[in-house]
């Protein structure tokens, strides 16, 4: 706490802040598994798992490397996997109610 280049209050409030976001995160969570499910839910974390370093970017001037770039793209592949298998279910189910 005390090596903390902004100080110990910014270092407290960086550990409170980010425990809050983590039990908003796991409620959300929690919420889409009884909800909807949890492949889902599931699914919605992989996808946000892009926007975090791509803000960490932006924002903070963090540098981006090959390890975010292959997390990103392996994230968005995941997701568009899901999406494309929701969609050729749906292409199948409608093929059997005619």
């Amino acid at each position: 706490m005390e090596g903390f280049k902004l100080g110990e209050a910014s270092y407290c409030m960086t550990l409170i802040w980010t425990a809050i976001s983590w039990q908003l995160f796991n409620i959300g969570c929690v919420g889409l598994i009884f909800e909807v499910s949890s492949v889902f839910s599931n699914v919605i974390s992989a996808f946000g798992l892009p926007v975090v370093p791509v803000l960490a970017v932006f924002c903070f001037g963090d540098r981006m490397d090959g390890v975010k770039a292959v997390a990103m793209v392996v994230a968005m592949w995941g997701f568009l996997s899901y999406v494309y298998q929701h969609y050729l279910d749906d292409c199948e189910l409608k093929k059997q109610n005619i």
